[in-house]
């Protein structure tokens, strides 16, 4: 009897000990959080979608309280952003709103194909799978992935096959950008509204017998465009916004496959209200 009544103590007194000791080693070894880092997390959408750069908002949050750039969640936007720079006591940085583009406009009809494919309806694994089924290999699958993975509703396929996304609905969170395996959509500022619609690499007639609408590598466009802001890199118009203040009127106009997607101009296209220019006659 005694053998047990000695055990229980002891087990009280080590309960005890270990009580006092985890007391002790919380509050020395204690983290205090910001009071500042709630009061973040609460103007922030909680969306989680890493277009921060970040693995979600509570992240995110941390890394502004830390001194990462305020203004970074293309959620939140301007209006997050003013909030978080109140709450740091910092002037919020200018934000310059960006939208996801399509760099393809080779849908059905346009681009030919060079097998049929009935394997996973995904644009990765038909990617992997001998190079998916399109002639060109740099174009868009078509498969939707980009669609699927979006979040808010931006993205939906069109008669073509091709991504429609929407400007008002896109956040530019980079979503889509993650899971198109062959690099077709970028972010673009937002006060833009002409950007190149073709990918292809190749040149000539080794696209025009495939595609109708891709780049041939012609050059015209940067012989002729007025601000010489218009620039051929890997066989594709590369386009310097800054130094033609967003003007490539001239040469989407010269463009003879109507390579140039400009908003607002004729018939819709493939695209957030894309349209593309016909050449001049």
């Amino acid at each position: 009897m005694d053998i047990v009544i000695a055990a229980v103590v002891a087990m009280v007194v080590l309960g005890v000990l270990f009580a006092v000791g985890l007391a002790l080693a919380s509050r020395i070894f204690a983290i205090e959080l910001d009071p500042r880092l709630d009061r973040i997390l609460e103007l922030l959408p909680g969306a989680n979608c890493g277009g921060c750069g970040y693995g979600g908002c509570q992240s995110y949050a941390e890394a502004v309280i830390n001194g990462e750039k305020i203004g970074l969640c293309p959620v939140g936007g301007k209006e997050a952003a003013k909030a978080v720079a109140s709450i740091m006591g910092v002037e919020p940085a200018d934000i310059v709103p960006q939208r996801a583009v399509l760099h393809c406009q080779g849908g059905r009809g346009k681009c030919d194909l060079r097998a049929n494919y009935s394997g996973q309806q995904d644009c990765r694994a038909a990617h992997i799978t001998a190079g998916g089924p399109k002639a060109c290999a740099y174009g868009c699958l078509g498969l939707g992935t980009c669609a699927e993975t979006c979040p808010f509703g931006a993205i939906t396929m069109n008669a073509e096959g091709l991504p429609v996304i929407d400007a008002d609905k896109c956040v530019a969170c980079g979503m889509c950008i993650a899971v198109c395996p062959r690099a077709l959509i970028t972010l673009l500022d937002a006060r833009y509204k002409t950007y190149v619609g073709c990918s292809s690499r190749d040149r000539g007639k080794a696209v025009k017998d495939i595609c109708t609408v891709g780049c041939i590598a012609c050059a015209l466009c940067e012989k002729k465009d007025p601000h010489g802001a218009v620039v051929m890199e890997n066989n594709l118009p590369k386009l310097d916004y800054q130094k033609a203040k967003g003007d490539f009127s001239v040469a989407a106009e010269v463009c003879p496959m109507h390579c140039f997607v400009v908003e607002g101009a004729g018939a819709v296209a493939a695209g957030v209200k894309q349209a593309v220019v016909q050449p001049a006659k």
